[in-house]
């Protein structure tokens, strides 16, 4: 989500702090003029934005009034808290909402619909485990899961694939992901080394792909089998630790550790990929190998 053609210049000046301050002017004048040249898609982000807020308000009357009246205060506060900023980034990149020919969007899809469902349900989603209200997390992150499976299903069924989802969908799982996980974390569900371990995992792979792209070049993501993959299984795993507390006890006690240790294990071994992935595009950017594609964690970045 850089700007190329002032990325070139950029590495020219090797990062100076001149050449850094005349990137990001120059990058929020480029974002002013796509505001300035599509106030359609602007005001499509901000009134999805105002659905999103309506939506968390009805949600919270209904957990208020059928639930715990403490529960949807908390709930609604922070999503209502959260959807400025997240849709704010969004605005950020409108210049990103072009299709697969390059034409300007008017408003966002329903594929990138899906995709900012997830991102608006991390923090309800987190307090909710952190308040051990398993059955509404539980329940919450199923939906979740489908949007996943759902917007690039969609978007490749109905030729749909515009470069900000394409952008938008890897950052949103990893800020849904560190949500979720870092709530499990906190209600005693997730044991800190694994917590560490996923992170880890995250960071890589964000730092990576951001690496790449600002000292080598541009760069897509296209996911790999074995990514989708673990995101299948990481997805059940988390899924049954949230169902868990709401089993009986005799069998609580008997599937956490195993779930733990499964999920310990997956984010370990993809911890170890994601460093000898690294290694191998170091080589590739130091021109010691050759390949048509640059891959760095589960995804693969490809510059062409």
């Amino acid at each position: 989500m850089f700007v190329e053609e002032y990325l070139q210049e950029l590495r020219r000046d090797r990062f100076a702090p001149h050449a850094l301050l005349r990137y990001a002017r120059r990058a929020a004048g480029r974002a002013r003029e796509d505001w300035v040249s599509n106030p359609s898609a602007v005001r499509s982000v901000w009134n999805i934005a105002l659905g999103f807020f309506a939506a968390a308000f009805a949600g919270a009357v209904a957990i208020s009034l059928g639930y715990d009246r403490r529960l949807a205060y908390d709930f609604f506060l922070r999503t209502a808290l959260w959807i400025p900023p997240a849709f704010g980034f969004v605005t950020l990149y409108l210049g990103l909402l072009r299709d697969r020919d390059g034409y300007r969007l008017s408003a966002l899809n329903l594929p990138i619909l899906l995709t900012l469902v997830r991102l608006v349900l991390a923090p309800g989603i987190a307090l909710f485990v952190v308040d051990r209200h398993f059955a509404l997390a539980f329940s919450a992150y199923l939906l979740a899961s489908l949007t996943d499976v759902g917007d690039g299903w969609l978007a490749r069924r109905w030729g749909q694939i515009t470069a900000l989802g394409t952008a938008l969908d890897p950052l949103v799982d990893i800020v849904f992901h560190l949500a979720i996980l870092g709530g499990l974390h906190a209600a005693g569900l997730l044991p800190t080394w694994v917590f560490a371990v996923a992170a880890l995992r995250y960071g890589m792979l964000l730092v990576g792909g951001a690496c790449l792209h600002l000292f080598v070049g541009p760069v897509k993501i296209q996911p790999t089998a074995f990514g989708r993959f673990t995101g299948v299984m990481m997805s059940a795993l988390v899924m049954l630790l949230m169902l868990l507390p709401v089993l009986r006890p005799g069998v609580a006690a008997k599937l956490e550790p195993l779930t733990v240790i499964a999920l310990g294990v997956l984010f370990s071994a993809t911890v170890v990929q994601v460093a000898v992935l690294g290694w191998y595009n170091l080589r590739l950017m130091q021109g010691e190998e050759q390949a048509r594609g640059r891959v760095v964690g589960d995804v693969r970045w490809d510059g062409r």
